[in-house]
């Protein structure tokens, strides 16, 4: 099982590896952009209802700094999303501010060499993701007899993947544009099943994001 210790190892691994004395001929990068942030809906199963939870469409930020290979890279990335969570059902729904950051390692492996203007590549690895519920807690919700939605935090492991291209626009700066995904178990702590309902199964995220990178 992916677990916390597994995601904490590969970030440092990953750590180490990107301060480490670069091979000769590797190079630097650091960037920043930002795009949005699509959940996947999931439910909650309860006695006498079935409930509808995601996280609605948002926006988010990103930064990271990283080793530029030939055929492979790795990179060290901080992500923060803001999206509103929502519980519906029956006609029904309530929403409560919310947002996430994720913390991850990823190893880049590019279908070009390095010498090329244009650039695609895939992505994979894996970090650790918070959520946080930051609307006023409401006591009475419409759907406190299967789920509610709570002002806490919780950490889980996480699984990142994705695809993306770079695009030399001069010989030391860089535009990437990039869809990433990101997986966790389910948040109970934040969006919390009551009542012996059930909230199973993997939290899944899409972030298209567009940023700038300085390569030296």
């Amino acid at each position: 099982m992916f677990c916390l210790k597994t995601a904490t190892l590969i970030i440092a691994a990953g750590l180490v590896s990107t301060i480490a004395p670069p091979a000769y001929g590797q190079k630097w990068e650091v960037g920043a952009g930002g795009g949005a942030s699509i959940y996947k809906s999931s439910q909650i199963t309860g006695r006498t209802a079935t409930v509808d939870a995601k996280f609605k469409p948002g926006y988010g930020f990103t930064g990271y700094v990283g080793q530029l290979g030939n055929r492979v890279g790795g990179e060290i990335r901080y992500s923060f999303f803001s999206n509103e969570m929502e519980l519906s059902g029956g006609g029904k729904n309530f929403t409560m501010g919310g947002r996430s950051q994720a913390i991850h390692y990823d190893v880049l492996l590019y279908f070009n060499k390095r010498e090329s203007k244009t650039r695609p590549y895939l992505l994979a690895g894996g970090g650790v993701k918070q959520y946080t519920g930051t609307g006023n807690a409401v006591p009475l919700q419409p759907f406190i007899s299967t789920a509610v939605l709570t002002n806490t935090s919780e950490w889980k492991p996480m699984i990142t993947a994705g695809a993306g291209v770079r695009f030399a626009m001069g010989a030391k700066t860089h535009l990437r544009i990039e869809v990433l995904s990101y997986m966790t178990q389910a948040p109970k702590n934040v969006i919390t099943p009551v009542n012996g309902a059930a909230l199973d199964g993997w939290f899944l995220s899409f972030a298209p994001v567009f940023s700038v990178s300085y390569v030296w």
